[in-house]
Parts: structure tokens; C-alpha cells; sequence
């Protein structure tokens, strides 16, 4: 039964992946994507999120940090109600296995909280940084900006190459990493 459980952990990480369409690695031509805040009016408009790197390229250079700040919930946020869920908990004494691209441990808001060994530490496509920031992030000097669980600890494997190609022995090596770390979230 555990070889069928692992197999199974393991297909459903692989389809989680990014999909391996490639993104180019420099600025990337921003469509706006106006979303309509939960009051009608104009929401937040969110940059691209590339999942790889473009493979033609000769050297992988690495997506840039964005630059812009948010400023507050967009409607998606506000109707999960993450204010309402972090009365009841905030993931603290969790550990979420996040596998992808890696995650940069010291990147802003994960205040220390995530574990990463060698390439997982190096997150080149920011993918795996952006999904920890999501689950774990406390949100800074914004907390109404918190992730689901801010008080989680990410444990972050790699699923993906440096240019951010999902590979499924990458993939079943973390699922087993993940789950002899004793993760409570795969």
C-alpha cells in the first residue's frame, strides 16, 4: 500500500508543477489583468508569473525580484476570508513541503522559516518563492497581505531543474524526502 501512496503523492506533485511552456527570463511584456475588488471597484492588476526559463537561451539568467508593493486585498483574498481563518490558526507548528522551483530563504515576509539545502535554495524562476509567500508569507508591514498558514514552516525541495523543467525523478525523490521529513502538507 505505501509504494501506491508514494506513486500517488508523486503523480499529483508532477501535475502540480508549473507546465513546462517556457517564459522568457527577461521583463516580461505586462498584459494588465484588472481584477474587480469585492466593493465593484477596479481591483489590483497583477504582473505575469513565469513558471520556467526560456531553454533556447544560453544562460539561464534569473527572473528579477518584482518591484511593486502591494497595497491591499484583492477580491480573491478578501473572499477567502484569511482574517476570519487566522483566529482559529495560522499553520504554526506545520511544515509544508513546497516542492517546484525552490524558494529563496531569505526572501521578504518568510522570516526565517524556511528550510532549503542546497539547489532548493536557489530559486532562478521565482515560482517556489511566490507559492511560499502565498502559504507561508507573513505579509511584513501589511499582515492583512498574510498567506494561508503565516505561521507554517516551508520545507523547500526541488521538483524542477534551474530553469524551472518539472523532471518526475526530481519529483519522487522529494515526495519521499518530504514524507520521511514527516511534512504535515505535501
Amino acid at each position: 500500500m505505501r509504494p501506491a501512496l508514494l506513486y500517488g503523492a508523486g503523480l499529483a506533485a508532477a501535475l502540480m508543477l508549473p507546465a513546462a511552456v517556457p517564459a522568457q527570463a527577461m521583463p516580461l511584456a505586462r498584459i494588465p489583468m484588472a481584477l474587480p475588488s469585492a466593493d465593484g471597484k477596479k481591483g489590483q492588476e497583477l504582473p505575469g508569473m513565469p513558471s520556467a526559463l526560456d531553454p533556447r537561451a544560453e544562460e539561464a539568467v534569473c527572473t528579477p525580484a518584482s518591484e511593486e508593493q502591494a497595497k491591499k486585498q484583492d477580491w480573491s483574498r478578501q473572499r477567502l476570508d484569511l482574517d476570519r481563518l487566522h483566529q482559529h490558526s495560522t499553520g504554526a507548528g506545520v511544515t509544508v513541503a513546497l516542492i517546484g522551483t525552490g524558494v529563496d530563504p531569505d526572501a521578504a515576509g518568510l522570516d526565517g522559516r524556511v528550510a532549503a539545502e542546497g539547489t532548493a535554495a536557489d530559486d532562478c524562476v521565482g515560482h517556489g518563492t511566490f507559492l511560499a509567500g502565498l502559504i507561508a508569507g507573513t505579509g511584513g508591514s501589511t499582515p492583512r497581505l498574510a498567506g494561508v498558514a503565516p505561521g507554517a514552516k516551508i520545507l523547500a525541495l526541488r521538483g524542477t531543474d534551474r530553469r524551472g523543467r518539472p523532471s518526475p525523478g526530481l519529483v519522487a525523490a522529494a515526495v519521499r524526502e518530504a514524507t520521511g521529513a514527516r511534512a504535515g502538507v505535501i
